[in-house]
């Protein structure tokens, strides 16, 4: 895509002729003859032409006056952006007390011949308790419990686990004293064959933690279930999720983790009889963190300070990831006492005495505030001067980012360095969300839309662009209007509500939950936007709602053409039309709350090479909640903070041209 054109004056040649015989009855009122003919409106025109040449040659802004320009609005290359996984350490074996692994703790991929580890690096101290079970509870609504752990107390003595014939809803509840978020926890369960009806491969249980009022019963991640549906004695070995929250149930006060009866999908088998156990051991074995592409750099020198305003200096480690509380610049003044300077974007609001500076993350320059002279012919200091000969140092900083961190699963393997009581550690997900450096090219791209925002939020396209600048996780940002409900009452005056889509890579399937932007991402644009919306405005920051819809085609081939491979190619065009990301008709991504029309996926259908006629194509809405869909008719009709999630589409071949 071409550079914006700037047009310093955007007069054409008929506009500067038209300018001149405007001002003759003014300047020359005998002169009353303005036909083409005319000497003087020959020079004229001979004039403008001349003129024209000028003009054109002015607006040809070099680039690097283009490149300076960008510099007066503080514009920047904005800093690469790092991958993301959960790390999974396992224990030797279950301990007594607590282990420990510490915020920082670095693991890499295996250094090969040609190419070099990659590392990854904790963002969070992870504490592995060993769990206490104190609570033990059977419900079949959430509302009304029985207590079973006098009954697990019990040797030999084997009860049922739900109703006699379980219904969904059924549900053990384990009460714990410890909170066990990021935990991998060992059930070890004696079970008895009394649990019949079910595929022991595939029985319709669902472990959950209770995540808080705001996220609720969160799925925990099955490792391992040597019981098939409580079926025989063994060990189910679970991921927990991140955010447990205690919780009081039936007058019980702990963390609360449940194994709870499904509805069986279409087709998959049930309990006819409810499965009966004995007792129940929980060890702690492991724990998950959340590591980042990042190698930390503690405590660099800077060198010596030599008191002149606007000094700078360079990190050797480039570029640089954004910067945590603790990773600051600091001098050590004449007793040995260090100072604490403040990173700041800009100058603009510092004052002589405020220890402030800038970081430039991708070159890695230190620039501390500089002395400019006034009008007035006064001096003005944008923030402290520090002394002469004072030592400079950078007290943490980490360096890394960019799409080579982007790894798949079961690559981080090798931990730099031992931990008592860790085993292994290794990325049961891949690594996703890396990316490179911003080039100057897409730089130049948004600086047009820069200078209309001028770094405040009053439009909705405001709103929009600057979500995109406050996070390079942003793929894409919708600002609408609030809505009335019709139960909660009026929306409060003033409130904007945007709607952001994370980018996720192009390999990674489309799912509702892959779409969501993360709570990090959400609180990242809403601090960004809070310090740049109008007075008054409310704000509200959520990712958007999803609606699946399927397509069913029946086609006839060309002749000459594969039909696998044009059955395979319409597939992926159906899927690459609906894309919230790459969809749409524009290709930037399927429109919020543009509606979906039969006859537009016909001709989608039907513009696939080697595709001689679309027979019958059908929409199928898809409620994803509930997992029921219908036949949408003649178009799927979208509300505004609504995208569509494609689902696989069902096309057959029905024929081939003959």
């Amino acid at each position: 895509m071409p550079l914006p054109d700037i047009r310093l004056d955007d007069r054409s040649f008929q506009d500067i002729v038209n300018e001149a015989k405007a001002l003759i009855p003014r300047y020359c009122p005998e002169w009353t003859d303005h036909n083409v003919s005319d000497p003087g409106v020959t020079m004229i025109e001979l004039f403008a032409w001349m003129t024209d040449l000028l003009l054109y040659r002015m607006n040809r802004v070099p680039e690097k006056n283009y490149i300076r320009f960008m510099e007066l609005i503080g514009m920047g290359l904005k800093e690469p952006v790092p991958a993301r996984t959960r790390l999974t350490f396992m224990l030797t074996a279950a301990q007594p007390g607590p282990v420990t692994i510490a915020r920082g703790t670095e693991v890499a991929t295996v250094r090969t011949g040609d190419r070099e580890a990659i590392p990854f690096t904790t963002d969070e101290d992870l504490l592995i308790w060993p769990p206490t079970l104190r609570h033990f509870l059977f419900s079949s609504d959430g509302a009304t419990f029985t207590d079973y752990l006098p009954r697990l107390q019990a040797e030999d003595e084997y009860f049922d686990a739900f109703q006699r014939v379980p219904i969904p809803g059924d549900a053990l509840y384990y009460g714990f004293a410890e909170n066990l978020s990021s935990h991998i926890v060992s059930m070890h369960i004696d079970c008895t064959v009394e649990g019949i009806g079910v595929d022991p491969k595939d029985p319709p249980l669902a472990w959950e933690a209770w995540c808080g009022d705001l996220h609720g019963w969160q799925r925990a991640r099955v490792e391992l279930d040597q019981t098939g549906g409580l079926n025989q004695s063994g060990e189910v070995m679970l991921a927990l999720p991140p955010s447990m929250e205690p919780r009081v149930m039936a007058r019980q006060g702990g963390y609360w983790l449940r194994l709870r009866v499904l509805q069986p999908r279409p087709r998959q088998p049930e309990y006819s009889a409810s499965p009966r156990i004995n007792l129940v051991r929980t060890e702690a074995i492991g724990g998950t963190a959340m590591a980042t592409h990042s190698t930390v750099i503690q405590g660099e020198l800077l060198g010596r300070t030599t008191g002149v305003p606007g000094e700078t200096f360079t990190l050797h480690h480039t570029p640089l990831l954004p910067r945590r509380a603790d990773e600051y610049v600091e001098t050590q003044l004449d007793d040995g006492t260090w100072v604490h300077w403040e990173e700041v974007s800009s100058f603009r609001d510092s004052g002589p005495s405020d220890h402030h500076y800038t970081l430039d993350g991708v070159t890695g320059t230190i620039t501390f505030g500089p002395t400019i002279r006034q009008r007035d012919g006064s001096e003005h200091a944008y923030g402290a001067t520090a002394g002469k000969g004072l030592g400079a140092r950078m007290t943490r900083y980490r360096s890394g980012g960019g799409l080579r961190g982007n790894v798949g699963a079961n690559t981080l393997t090798v931990l730099k360095s031992s931990i008592p009581y860790v085993a292994s550690v290794t990325n049961s997900e891949a690594a996703t969300g890396g990316l490179d450096a911003e080039t100057l090219d897409a730089a130049k791209m948004r600086a047009p839309q820069a200078l209309r925002t001028q770094d405040r939020a009053v439009t909705a396209e405001d709103y929009q662009f600057l979500a995109r600048e406050a996070s390079r996780r942003v793929a894409r940002a919708y600002c609408i209007q609030s809505r009335t409900d019709g139960v909660s009452g009026s929306v409060p005056a003033g409130t904007v509500e945007l709607l952001v889509v994370p980018i996720i890579p192009a390999d990674l399937q489309r799912t509702q939950a892959t779409l969501q932007p993360p709570p990090d991402l959400l609180e990242e644009v809403r601090a960004y936007l809070d310090d740049r919306r109008l007075l008054g405005t409310q704000l509200v920051v959520d990712g958007p709602a999803y609606v699946g819809v399927s397509v069913e085609a029946s086609i006839l081939v060309r002749r000459g053409h594969s039909a696998d491979a044009v059955r395979q190619a319409v597939t992926h065009r159906i899927v690459e039309y609906l894309d919230p990301l790459l969809g749409g008709p524009t290709g930037d991504g399927w429109p919020f709350g543009r509606d979906l029309y039969l006859s537009e996926m016909q001709s989608v259908v039907q513009s696939v090479d080697g595709v001689e006629y679309a027979q019958d194509v059908t929409l199928f809405q898809v409620d994803l909640q509930l997992g029921t869909s219908r036949a949408a008719g003649q178009r799927v009709t979208l509300p505004d903070d609504v995208l569509i999630l494609p689902l696989e589409p069902v096309v057959t071949v029905v024929a081939t041209e003959r």
